[in-house]
């Protein structure tokens, strides 16, 4: 009797299982259509942009100048202060000119007796040979007087604005450096113009020429545009940063750019074609700067690293990675990783 009732049991048991497992509908078919992820697509193509680049930049003086003499001496006057416009050859400061006085009566005693020795050797009195020796003196008192009046009287270099003083009157002149990391007594930029230097991607370095113009913008002007256009490209390129150095100049005839100010600098080289995907499909991998995004392949997710390039309103450029005519998962990629089967609900 116990064991008819096990076996009732166990009948019992296995019946249903028997019984779902008969029912249509159960294959491995449509288990894995239920779990592929429902995802919207769109074709990669080439689109035409503006090829305008912008920069952040300083504005930087087109010149500067720190003015000093050439040896140490006591500063008898300084003739400007910050802030003044000082233009070249201008005098700026006074140094001692104990030495140039020295100097000059020791060449006005030279002189005197050259032309004494000149009557002698017309005379015969004297040899041709002593007359050079003092000449050659003479020429040499003359050459010192030069520079010596030169280093006494400091003249400005170039049309600018006095933008540091590091001496007052009075005091010594030892040539050591100066806070701005050179020996001077007072710094000199020049503002009319001004430049910014920039960096540009290696890539444009074939677009990029002299004159080409450009726009600048500073937000302590807004809506104002200084119009400039490059001065300068340098040569090399900047193998850690993979970009060139431009120097764009503005004229800035009123001065309102001044050196130390944050300024926006565009470049227009005309238009381009380039592959702009969705933004918001192009993902981040936790934990570093790689950028990825999932194509489409027989109904499967392939993961894709991209190289970005600029932002265009809610697109993003992509430099490489992925080509023209592939299928982009715009939505529902954040439920994929590689190989994910794919049903696509909707498309562009």
């Amino acid at each position: 009797m116990t064991t008819k009732i096990k076996l009732y049991t166990l009948f019992a048991i296995f019946l249903p299982l028997a019984f779902v497992s008969c029912q249509p509908g159960s294959s491995d078919a449509e288990g894995s259509e239920d779990t592929a992820v429902r995802v919207r697509v769109e074709t990669i193509q080439y689109h035409t942009v503006a090829n305008n680049l912008e920069f952040t930049g300083v504005v930087q003086p087109y010149e500067e100048a720190h003015i000093a003499p050439a040896v140490p001496a006591r500063i008898n006057r300084i003739h400007v202060d910050v802030g003044d416009k000082v233009s070249r050859g201008q005098l700026l400061v006074e140094m001692d000119n104990t030495q140039l006085f020295q100097a000059q009566v020791q060449l006005d005693n030279l002189k005197t007796e050259l032309a004494r020795l000149d009557t002698l050797l017309k005379a015969g009195a004297v040899t041709q040979q002593a007359y050079d020796q003092l000449r050659t003196q003479y020429q040499v008192a003359k050459s010192n007087i030069e520079n010596l009046s030169t280093h006494t009287q400091v003249r400005s270099t170039l049309n600018g604005v006095v933008t540091a003083r590091f001496f007052s009157e009075g005091e010594m002149f030892t040539g050591t450096p100066s806070p701005a990391g050179k020996p001077a007594i007072v710094s000199i930029n020049q503002v009319r113009p001004v430049k910014i230097t920039v960096g540009v991607s290696e890539r444009f370095l074939p677009n990029v020429k002299l004159g080409l113009p450009a726009e600048v913008r500073s937000d302590v002007f807004p809506g104002r545009i200084f119009e400039g256009k490059v001065s300068r490209i340098f040569p090399t390129i900047d193998r850690a940063t993979g970009t060139f150095r431009v120097e764009i100049v503005v004229d800035n005839q009123d001065e309102s750019l001044r050196p130390g100010m944050f300024a926006r600098a565009v470049l227009n080289l005309g238009q381009q074609e380039a592959l702009l995907l969705p933004a918001l499909s192009v993902l981040k991998q936790t934990g570093s700067n790689e950028r990825f995004v999932f194509v489409v392949e027989n109904n499967v997710a392939q993961r894709r690293t991209v190289e970005p390039g600029r932002k265009f309103d809610e697109k993003l450029e992509i430099l490489s990675g992925v080509n023209p005519g592939e299928t982009l998962v715009t939505t529902g990629q954040h439920n994929l990783i590689q190989g994910s089967g794919i049903t696509i609900v909707d498309s562009n």
